[in-house]
């Protein structure tokens, strides 16, 4: 599988800037951030859940190491 590791580090990083994005939202709008008024709590909600569904930063996390150390081993 040619593209694993590239994958696993755009599903890490996409997921990360997601919840911290519309976590500062959150905040910017004060009180309000969590209602239904705004769609912003949608968004926090749909980041949150994104970094679930598409396998925890963890499991991403040990992808990328796992697919780093074979490369690694390949090369000594």
């Amino acid at each position: 599988m040619p593209f694993v590791k590239q994958a696993a580090m755009a599903k890490l990083y996409s997921s990360q800037v997601a919840s911290s994005t519309t976590s500062r939202c959150i905040e910017w709008h004060g009180g309000v951030g969590f209602t239904k008024e705004y769609p912003v709590e949608k968004f926090y909600r749909d980041a949150k859940a994104g970094t679930i569904y598409e396998g925890t930063s963890n499991i991403q996390l040990n992808t990328i190491a796992k697919l780093i150390d074979s490369e690694y081993k390949g090369l000594v």
